[in-house]
């Protein structure tokens, strides 16, 4: 990374907008994964476990697109993949946080019990971002030049 400058600030915020939009994608990707998973699996469990199955996938792929635009491949495998992983628990927090906090639907609107609202895929990328971002920068303090 260029010393100094405006460049340090512009390619910081670049990947932090550029990680919360692929985070959002990977979010919505992810729960589609787990609902195909779900569909396969024929429902043998409880609602409950289903609907954690689904938001588990939303803060795997909302973790997953947070930490490639954070991504350093100069680091030890194990520090990459206890990033990896720290970044997908700021997803599935988000996601949770986004559920418990984003506007909900009414239960009974057009007759589902149970609606996909969009608060969970923007607070699982949100809590991926800050994670994600919050180790890019310290990162990037650390070991300044890179």
């Amino acid at each position: 990374m260029v010393e100094g400058g405006i460049y340090v600030l512009l390619i910081s915020l670049f990947r932090t907008l550029v990680g919360f939009g692929v985070g959002v994608f990977l979010g919505i990707f992810g729960g589609w994964l787990a609902t195909i998973f779900n569909a396969m699996m024929g429902y043998p469990w409880e609602v409950d476990i289903h609907r954690n199955i689904y938001l588990a996938g939303v803060g795997l792929g909302a973790g997953l697109g947070a930490y490639l635009s954070w991504m350093n491949l100069t680091l030890h495998r194990r520090l990459r993949a206890a990033t990896l992983l720290l970044a997908i628990w700021g997803g599935i927090v988000g996601t949770y946080a986004g559920m418990v906090y984003a506007q909900n639907s009414d239960p009974t609107y057009l007759g589902r019990t149970y609606t996909i609202d969009n608060g969970l895929h923007y607070g699982a990328a949100i809590g991926a971002i800050i994670v994600a971002t919050a180790l890019g920068l310290l990162n990037q303090i650390r070991r300044p030049g890179l």
